[in-house]
């Protein structure tokens, strides 16, 4: 072969040997990208109570309901009844990334964002409806933004319902009947303003340790909705429940911000339409959830009173230094404002 038909020939095989390998090189990248609609994300959602509550169960909904609609592309392992510690140290976790999920008691989120004191102000809200409408409105994006600025994103706003009031020394038919008990509050300074104001205490003790400060005389009393004073047996160590509905429980469905952020845009919008969908579901669920609960509670045998609408008023204004003391922050009025147009 002349020297000049080897060159071409060389040539023509170098040509054809790169667009092998071009090709090939293409194809192992749509592989590649491919792939990526196959990698699994494993997500873990921590809480504190228990399976059977409407909190709870919502929590085990939202991993059955993910788990088929993305067809195995998330999985979540659901640890409730802390497991993985209380709330705040649930929540402490999620920031560090060692979990991704929790729906907290509101008032643990206080040590992140201030403004979230706001649920702890008494009778905030009276209906399940105003408080609904609250959460999943203005009232509800401005508190996810504070959500995100402090590492979490919020996915929905859950409820535990209207908290009542127990306690193992006498019964409570006015607010002058709360002077001298010792009430277990959550970690929350407002709620601690508020039943001191009616010398009532305000001790802060861990949820998961209620029962046995109950049961062992260290507090008295407490404050909670139905379910979580049936579900944990409450009635057990405690004698007397009077019906305030004082205050409104909700929990902020979070997520870890920079988890949410590596899910597949996809993916993302799968969470946020699911979490939706079992956010209505938990609502309904607690408030029908609420009615088994007082006729556990009745059926136990304790003493059950209920303020009145005057009862009510009153508790209110013994407790206005609560409200004064939320003005005074930051964003105090502004939220306080925002919740007027769900109220009135």
């Amino acid at each position: 072969m002349k020297l000049k038909e080897f060159k071409k020939s060389f040539i023509s095989i170098v040509v054809l040997l790169s667009m092998v390998l071009f090709f090939a090189g293409c194809n192992g990248e749509t592989e590649t990208s491919g792939a990526d609609t196959d990698e699994v994300y494993q997500l873990s959602f921590a809480h504190v109570v228990r399976p059977t509550t409407p909190k709870g169960a919502a929590a085990e909904m939202f991993k059955e309901v993910i788990e088929e609609r993305s067809e195995g592309r998330i999985t979540v392992r659901v640890y409730p009844d802390s497991q993985m510690g209380n709330d705040q140290e649930i929540n402490e976790q999620i920031l560090r990334g060692t979990l991704d999920m929790n729906a907290p008691l509101l008032s643990t989120i206080t040590s992140f964002a201030e403004e979230f004191e706001l649920f702890d102000l008494p009778y905030l809200f009276t209906t399940h409806e105003g408080a609904y409408d609250a959460l999943h409105g203005d009232v509800g994006e401005a508190l996810n933004e504070y959500l995100e600025d402090n590492g979490f994103v919020g996915l929905g706003y859950w409820s535990g319902g209207f908290k009542q009031i127990t306690n193992s020394v006498r019964p409570i038919e006015t607010v002058e009947d709360m002077d001298g008990l010792r009430i277990r509050v959550s970690q929350s300074p407002l709620l601690v303003t508020q039943f001191r104001a009616v010398g009532a205490g305000g001790i802060s003790v861990p949820f998961s340790e209620l029962y046995s400060a109950l049961q062992s005389g260290t507090v008295d009393g407490q404050d909670n909705p139905f379910s979580n004073i049936a579900s944990r047996n409450f009635y057990e160590v405690q004698d007397y429940m009077t019906i305030t509905d004082h205050g409104f429980m909700g929990y902020p469905f979070i997520m870890n911000k920079d988890t949410f952020n590596t899910l597949p845009s996809d993916l993302q919008d799968l969470v946020i339409e699911v979490a939706a969908e079992v956010t209505q579901w938990q609502w309904e669920e607690a408030q029908r959830a609420d009615e088994k609960y007082l006729e556990e509670i009745i059926d136990s045998g304790m003493t059950i009173s209920e303020f009145n609408e005057a009862e009510k008023a009153n508790f209110r204004q013994a407790t206005q230094a609560a409200y004064d003391s939320f003005l005074q922050k930051e964003n105090g009025e502004e939220l306080l404002n925002l919740v007027e147009q769900y109220t009135n």
